[in-house]
This record gives C-alpha cells, structure tokens and sequence, in this order.
C-alpha cells in the first residue's frame, strides 16, 4: 500500500512489493506471454491484501474511536480511486469518439459500469464473456475488478460493525464468523463453476470473490486478536509493528510468495482447478506472504520491500487502470508479431501514465484532498511552504511549475495519441477477418447467404509452429476429370467456416459456388461460430442436432463435416467426450451417407487451440476410417499455409478463406469422384 498520510510507522513496504508481483503478473497474462498463463492470479492477490488491509484500517477505528467512523472511510477511499479512474475513462471515451465513433455507445455505457463500480455485473447480466476465446478484449474489461472490490468497501464495513456489535468487539469471534462467510463464498464458486471456457458468472460474482477478500480481512482480525486488541479505544499498537517475523512465519511466507509464482505460470484461465481449489490456495498463500511482511523486522518483507519493486506497488493503481487500454490501442500486428517489442513499449507508455497520474493527481488528492489538492496546484509558490531552506527561488519554483505541467499535459497526451491512432483500422487487424464468433448460417437454398464471420481470439501467439511429425498423408488417387458424383451436400462447420459463407469472402469464391463449380446441385450450410459437437455455446444448436435436423426430414446425400478446433479446446478444458467418440457421436447419425472431413491445424503452441491438440484430432480422423467405411479425411493440414491464418492464428484472412472454399470442394470431387467409385483411401488431397 502507499504510505500512510501522517502515519510512517504503519507503512510496510513489503506489502507494495506484493502489489507489484500482482500487477506484473496480470500485465503479462493480458499480453498474452505464454510462460504466464495465470497472470489472472494477480487480481485474486489484490482481493486478498486488500481485505487484509482494509480490515486493518477498520479496527485501528475500531480501537481508536469505539466505531468504525464509515463516513471517514468511504471519503478516504473516494479520493484514493475515483480521480484516476475519470480521468482514465474521459481519455479512452474521447480517444474511442475521434477514431471509432461506431463504438462510443458502448464504450460510454461500459464507461458508466465503470464509474459506477458495476462492470462485473454488467458484464454478466448482459451475457458478454471475459473468456470470449475469439473477441479482442476492450479497453474496460478489467474493472470488473475494481467493482468487485469497491463493493466491498461498501458492504463489508457494514457486515463487520454488525459482527463486532453482536460479539461486543471480540476478535476470535468475529474471525471465526468472517471465516464461515469465506467459506460459503468459495463454496459457491465451486458450485457454479463447470467445465467449459465460459464461468464469467463465477469469476466475475461479487459473492463467489468475495472469499478472496474476506480470507486477508480474518488474518488482519487474527493479528488484532494476538496483539491483544478487541476492546474499543485502548490505542494500543500491535505487536508485529516492532517484533521480529517467527522463522516458522518466515519459512511459511516464502513457500506462499512460491505457491503464488507456482499458479501464475501454470494454471490457464480455463483450468477448472482455478475455481475449485486454485484461488483458495492462491488466497492462503498470499495472507502467508502478507502476514510475513506486515512485520516490522521481516526478512521476507525487506525483499519485498526492494526499491524497484516499492515504487512499482505504489503506482500499481494506475498501472493497472491504464495497461489494458493501451494493450488494446497497440495490437501485436503492429509489433509483427514481435510480443517481446509490444510489451516493451505497452510498459514504457503504461509506466509513464501510471507515474504522471500519481505524481500530479492520486497522490496530492489522497494527501489533501480534492479541494486542497487543486487550490495548491493553482497556488502562488509561496504559499505552499516552500521556504528559502530549499535553496530554489519562486522562478525556479515556477519552473518547475510549468514543466510538471507539460509532463501531465504530455503524459495524456501521449495516452489520447496512441489509442487515436491505434484504434485507426489497418491492414492486418480485424477488418480483413470475420466480424462475430457467434453468427450463424442455415441456409438451404443453391446460392450462398452473405452473413458475418468470425474475429481473431484476443493474445496471439507470435512464436512460429513445427511441424509434428505424426501427420496423415494423402495417397495418390485415381484421375478424375474434376466433377463430383455428390448431387446434394450438407457443410456443418463451425467458425473456420464462417468466412466460406460470409461477407469478406466474394460471393463467387463462397463455398456454395465452389460445390456447384464440381457439380453439386443443392447446398446445404448450417455453420455456427464456437460450435461443438457436444457442447452447446448460448444455446445454440450443437452440431450433433444440425445432422439430426437433417436426417429426421428425411436427406440422403454428402455431408461435409468442417469440424474439429472447438473439439480439442473443449477437450482440453474439461470436456467429457474423448475426440474419437466425438466422432463417432456424428458419424452414427450419418448412417452409410458418404462423408468428407477435412483435418485441422492452427500456429497456437499453448492453451486450449494448442496446434499439438489439433493432431490428436486428425489421428482420431483417421483412426475412424477402419470404423467407417463412408469416412474419407481430406488433409487441409498439410495444404494450408501459414500465411493464410489471421492474427489470432486459428482463422483465416480473405485468402486463406478462398482457398479453403476451392480446395474443399475439389478434395471433395477427389474423394467421391463423378465416376461413382470413391477415392481408395482414407486421406485424400485437393488434386
């Protein structure tokens, strides 16, 4: 935390030393690093100091006063986070209306949940996702965090008055209490939580958080409770205040500081560990880690408390209001892929920021006062106490004036430049790949429906793929004069198909004009972006029911099965259906029709579209030929290229899209030639 106003014996700078391994972990989670995939921990670190400290400044009212003096809190914490954060929202709202005027009404609306401190539940209530595998974050999705925490500070003040009211100011009681109401809270992300990549509503819920909270609020009761506090207004000082740490607690912190580092670089965000027994421990670690610091002779807590560190836990507010705006405003096309570079230069702008609104707004307004804060901002040198002891007379005083204001003017400057130009479109962003993960074709017509396509996944890798070595290959097949003997097809794919049938693709180079070019009559597309076989993304169809849709109204003919992505992602967070029974789940269904199933790849190397994923799936593929003799796997893998994948590295552009058009179709004229006789083997090629 910063240092107390009028208070130094209470400040511990270890305790801003775990702010800033917070801060830099969900920095480099939101970057997209790979060796951090649990970055997000680090806001579950900042739940559990804050309740510790926040607890702790209650009962020091407590002790002090014989109440908790709320109106005092909540105006302490007012001008502790609303300035920067206003000041952060007018600068992304303004920057947002001169680039990208299309999207001010949902930033304005994001902006006030913000304000309001409700983003979490706005988000949740409005069904959004913060694990939306496709869509790029916005530049607000992280004050979700925010809102959690100053619902806190709302309510939880009142639920411990009421606590040390009818325990008449006994700790171990009111722990003990405290402790019951952690539990139910982590009880209920257990229970709300469930495989799948979205649990927004356990993530983000004020309740199912609040355990993290309230774990750092019973460790601060504990230690009042052994300094002996408890009773009202004695003003004693705690013991840990100028005891040495106990080596036990020495050892403790620093297993917990490696259970924290430990999370942060192995549990992925779709774990389901994260939920049931990751941010308890991670909560339990880190009131070791606090608990340790908060002593006055701590070894643990003079590590922490290193410099660098020190300073970056006191600006950690800010640096955490501005690095997603500037992370979204600084793509990595812009970077060519280089994520090293992007987050080079994402740290220097976001440090600057963070430094020039703690200089010049957090800190006086936190010291002063908003009225105070801005009266000696305008004021004459003089009357500021600045006295002839410092050596500097009122010019130089007045320079110096001047230039710290050229540093802010500047410093937000830079922020409205950087996000205008950066949220310009260019060549290589979004506008040259699908629009919406969620949009749908059905159509049962012979000429293609233009609807809406995919977008990237936010965090794209930029590490180049190896090929594995275990790959399906193509056998030479007999000529064909370049004709399917498919009258009728039925394609059900997900969002790697919505670009075949979708605006960004001309309507010559569709999928249903590449099937009529080899001689399919009718064409039949039912695509839906985040599809699965098995599981079902807002209730939408899965893919299971679309052939079940077609089958109960009686077809026969070739089906055209692009399917496979979500099959590994949903395997690898916690799917129940192993990859060849997911097979097998559309395969029976089809009956004896004839089948072609183009394999999968992708350039992730982690997380759940990992490209080592994306080969279990086409091994399974062509496993399941011995089991289905109508199966034929056309091998996409070993034609596309890696040119033709957008940025997020699982779609496509505009020609990777083509080309995925003509050449299913020509695999499939390949695999069920118009001489009637289908192609000897299983994987076959496009030519």
């Amino acid at each position: 935390m910063p240092r107390p106003v009028g208070d130094s014996s209470a400040y511990r700078p270890g305790l801003d030393g775990i702010r800033a391994i917070a801060v830099v972990g969900v920095i480099l989670f939101h970057a997209g690093i790979t060796w951090m995939p649990g970055g997000l921990m680090g806001v579950g670190v900042f739940f559990t100091l804050s309740g510790f400290l926040i607890t702790s400044i209650l009962l020091g009212s407590w002790e002090r006063r014989g109440n908790l003096d709320l109106a005092h809190f909540w105006l302490r914490r007012a001008r502790r986070l609303l300035p920067a954060l206003v000041v952060m929202l007018v600068v992304v709202v303004a920057a947002t209306a001169l680039t990208r005027p299309e999207h001010l009404h949902a930033a304005i609306h994001e902006a006030f949940a913000g304000l309001l401190y409700m983003a979490n539940w706005d988000t949740i209530t409005s069904d959004q996702s913060y694990f939306d595998r496709f869509s790029d974050p916005t530049p607000f999705d992280h004050l979700w965090s925010l809102a959690v925490e100053e619902q806190f500070y709302i309510l939880w003040p009142l639920i411990l008055l009421g606590l040390l009211t009818l325990f008449k100011g006994g700790y171990r009681r009111t722990a003990v209490a405290t402790g019951a109401l952690a539990a139910g809270s982590f009880l209920l992300l257990w229970a709300i939580a469930e495989p799948g990549f979205d649990n927004t509503r356990a993530y983000e819920g004020t309740d199912t958080r609040a355990g993290g909270l309230l774990i750092g609020a019973i460790v601060a009761i504990a230690m009042r409770a052994r300094a002996g506090g408890g009773g009202t207004g004695d003003g004693r000082h705690l013991a840990h205040q100028r005891e040495r740490a106990p080596w036990p607690l020495e050892v403790l912190g620093v297993a917990g500081l490696g259970v924290i580092v430990w999370l942060m670089v192995t549990v992925e965000e779709y774990d389901l560990s994260l939920y049931s027994w990751g941010l308890l421990a991670l909560s339990f670690a880190t009131v070791a880690v606090v608990a340790t610091a908060s002593y006055a002779r701590s070894w643990l807590g003079s590590v922490l408390g290193w410099e660098p560190l020190r300073w970056i836990g006191e600006r950690s507010y800010g640096i955490y209001l501005w690095h997603l705006p500037v992370l979204v405003a600084l793509p990595i096309e812009l970077f060519g892929g280089l994520s090293w570079l992007r987050l080079a230069v994402v740290l220097a702008i976001t440090i600057a920021l963070a430094e020039a609104s703690w200089r010049w707004l957090e800190d006086p307004i936190r010291r002063y006062g908003f009225r105070g804060a801005f009266s000696r901002a305008f004021a004459r040198p003089q009357t500021r106490g600045i006295s002839t002891a410092h050596h500097r007379s009122e010019g130089d005083v007045a320079s110096a004036e001047r230039g710290r204001a050229v540093v802010v003017t500047g410093a937000f400057g830079l922020a409205i430049g950087v996000l205008a130009v950066a949220l310009v479109p260019h060549p290589g962003r979004a506008a040259d790949l699908p629009a919406t993960e969620t949009a749908s074709v059905i159509s049962t017509s012979t000429a293609p429906t233009p609807e809406p396509t995919a977008t990237p996944e936010a965090t794209p890798s930029a590490e180049p793929t190896t090929e594995p070595s275990t790959e399906p290959t193509a056998e030479p097949t007999t000529a064909s004069d370049g004709m399917t003997s498919c009258v009728s097809v039925v394609h059900v794919g997900d969002s790697t198909s919505l670009g075949l049938v979708g605006e960004g693709t001309p309507t010559e180079d569709q999928i249903p004009a590449q099937y009529h070019r080899v001689g399919v009559e009718n064409v039949d597309t039912d695509v839906l972006g985040a599809r699965s076989i098995v599981e079902r993304w807002n209730g939408q169809p899965n893919a299971q029911e679309a052939v079940q849709k077609r089958v109960d109204a009686g077809y026969h003919g070739c089906w055209v099965i692009a399917m496979g992505i979500n099959e590994v992602a949903n395997q690898k967070v916690g799917g129940a259906y192993p990859l060849p029974q997911r097979i097998d789940l559309i395969m029976q269904k089809v009956g004896d029709d004839p089948v072609l199933w183009p394999t999968v790849k992708t350039l992730k190397q982690n997380g759940p579209y990992a490209d080592d994923g994306m080969v279990e799936m086409n091994e399974a593929l062509v496993d399941a030929c011995t089991r289905y003799p109508n199966l034929r796997v056309y091998d996409w893998r070993a034609e596309v290229e890696d040119s033709w994948f957008g940025p997020d590295r699982i779609h496509y552009t505009t020609e990777g899209y083509t080309e995925r058009g003509a050449r299913i179709a020509d695999a499939l004229a390949v695999a069920y030639p118009s001489s009637d006789t289908p192609a000897a083997s299983c994987v076959v090629a496009s030519s």
